[in-house]
Order: C-alpha cells, then structure tokens, then sequence
C-alpha cells in the first residue's frame, strides 16, 4: 500500500536498549565483515536517508540520516546531513560513537576515513547510494575514483532479509501497537464517528504507544482508499481502513476487522494467497491465486492497490505480490497481504501479516 506520509515524519524516537541492544548490532556488523572479506572488499560505504534507510538503519540502529564507512577492523563512522546541533542528540539513538556532521558533500571525509584506517586503495563496497542526489553522488564517486567500487547492495539486502530474533521481537511490537490503533479507529466509529475520526484516533493512539512512523488509508469521502487530507464528519459503512505502524525500525500492518466479512472477496483472497505461499513458490504464482479467487470487477481493483510486499525494516520490501514477479519465496520470508476489493456491490478490505515456513505460510507471531 502506498499511503501520504504524515507531516510528523517522526513520532517517539528513541534506542531501546533492552530490545536492541548495543551486542545486536555488533554481531551484524560481524555477519557483513564476513561477506566484505568473502567478496574481497576492504571496506564498506553505505547511505540512507529518512525516505530510504533500510541499509542504513539495519548497521546503525537508529534514523541517522547519512553516509557510513565500515572497514574490516576498528570502530565505524557516519557522516549526516543533520545540523551539527543535532549531532549530540543523533549519538543517543545509535551505539555507534563517531557520529559528526559533514553537510551533503561527504566525499572528502569519507576518503580521510578510510586512510586513517590503512585503506588507501583496493576494493570497496557501496549500499544505499541511490539515495544521494546528483551533487553529493558525484562528489562522493570523485573521492573514491581511486578504489574499485564493488555495488553491495544485493547481498546486504539478502542478509537483511534472515531476520534475528531480536528483530522479530520488534516487529512483534509494532504489530501490537496497530492492532491496538486499529482496535480505537474501529470503536469511535462504532460510537458514531467518523471515517476521517477514526482514522484520527488511530494515529493519536499509535504515537501514543510509542510509534515512530505511521501510515493510513480509509474510505474518506469515496467508496476507495484514501490518505487523511482534512477532517470530515461523514460517515461511509463500512469502515475500511489500513493502518502501518513502525516501531525501532520495524514495520507491521493491518486492515480493520469491520471492514469483510467472512466470505467477502478481499477475504477469499487473502486466504487464497496465504494457502499457497510457501518457500519455492514465486510470488507471481501467491498473486494469481489470490486473483482467481475475485471476480472480475474486484479483480481491477485489488491491482490498483496492490496485493502486498515483504515487510520488516521495509514497509514495502522484497518481494512485491505481482503476477509479473519471478521473485522465488524463501523459508523466513514475512509478508504483508492486503486485498482492497472494490466494484460493484458491498467493498471490502482485508489482510493478513504471514510468516513463509517450510509447510506453508502461518499467522506472525
């Protein structure tokens, strides 16, 4: 689903340390230094930002937005784009110690980091450099036109996508605090709120459980999913609303209970595609299940709004949910089903957060 993001891009932002404590993030650093020598990398270059973070944030733990330098041996740097008054509070969200400011234009202090770490030539990695704009990319590829470049992009995200136990921990908060926005969203409307109310209580009690990013669409004013624009006191029955909630970098989501019934299209859908998701199967093969089981008019509309993706540090991750995809699912993969079924007659939205195991997909957590 893609959604407006809020104008509070952030909501609590803080490093929980009992969650993720600063030994997580050193034995994922350990797991990357071992495929850098496996590739014959001496040293690893990695940028992200508040709209693209994922490779970031999964090394740094926190949303410090920037470039990170990563060798094989010592301590690590991240340069951010950050006012240098932000540089105290950014060193509170990440177990990391070297967080300095540098501005957009990081390549000479990248350079000067990997010389005074013995790395004056060979080759090196880079992750996450899309996410630069022109000036800062060319100024970063000038500064490392001495080293041989090697694109890590593929095989960090692979190591991504083997979630750790802790991390599964995380997403198993964000998934309570969603179903409990979802859980508000659906009683103030049952009280006579509406649409636009409900979707309103569902952020004020995501934030206040301690969300740090939230996302949300409702039939607000149409018969089709919206993101929230302006109050409104109408009401539209039945509530359809999804609801995403990030919490420590991690994300779960979830459809209103009130908005199928058991029987409806979206539902039928939903099941269909978690009945056949299993490890081996591509995901252009989960997609044409769930799309059998839709007539043809909820068929159009459920392509519109997609049918899901990998979730985690993603909200929309590897793989998408497409008849195209060849994508092939793999055992530990989670996946975010959601099916809006609209046309002719009753809509209706439903989903379904999935974990891919060996017999099968089964509910998460």
């Amino acid at each position: 689903m893609l959604s407006m993001e809020p104008s509070i891009k952030r909501g609590l932002t803080f490093w929980d340390r009992a969650l993720l404590p600063w030994d997580e993030f050193h034995e994922r650093i350990g797991t990357i230094r071992t495929a850098m020598r496996a590739a014959g990398l001496e040293a690893l270059v990695v940028s992200g930002n508040m709209y693209e973070d994922a490779a970031l944030l999964y090394l740094v733990g926190g949303n410090v937005d920037g470039t990170m330098v990563l060798t094989l041996e010592g301590e690590p740097s991240i340069f951010t784009v950050s006012g240098s008054r932000e540089s105290f509070f950014l060193r509170e969200l990440t177990w990391m110690q070297d967080v300095s400011y540098r501005g957009a234009l990081v390549g000479e202090a990248v350079r000067k980091a990997l010389h005074e770490r013995g790395v004056t030539g060979g080759r090196v990695g880079t992750a996450g450099l899309q996410v630069l704009a022109a000036r800062p990319y060319h100024d970063l590829i000038e500064a490392l036109a001495r080293y041989e470049l090697h694109d890590f992009n593929a095989k960090l995200a692979d190591i991504r996508r083997r979630m750790r136990p802790r991390e599964r921990t995380a997403m198993a908060r964000a998934r309570s605090i969603t179903a409990k926005a979802v859980a508000a969203a659906e009683r103030v409307f049952a009280e006579g709120a509406s649409n636009a109310a409900a979707v309103i209580e569902a952020e004020r009690v995501a934030r206040l459980e301690g969300a740090w990013d939230y996302r949300a669409l409702a039939n607000i004013g149409a018969d089709e999913l919206r993101p929230l624009e302006q109050p409104s006191d109408e009401r539209r029955e039945p509530l359809l609303l999804w609801v995403a909630t990030r919490y420590q970098g991690y994300w779960a989501d979830q459809a209103a209970g009130l908005s199928s019934a058991e029987g409806d299209n979206s539902r039928k859908a939903v099941a269909a595609m978690t009945a056949v998701a299993q490890p081996g199967v591509t995901a252009g093969a989960v997609a044409e299940a769930g799309l059998d089981a839709l007539p043809e008019e909820a068929r159009r509309c459920a392509l519109a709004y997609g049918l899901g993706r990998g979730i985690g540090i993603e909200l929309n991750g590897w793989p998408v949910i497409a008849h195209s995809s060849d994508d092939v699912l793999t055992e530990g993969t989670l996946l975010s089903f959601h099916v809006f079924a609209g046309g002719p007659g009753r809509p209706s939205l439903a989903s379904a957060l999935v974990e891919v195991r060996a017999g099968g997909a089964v509910p998460f957590g």
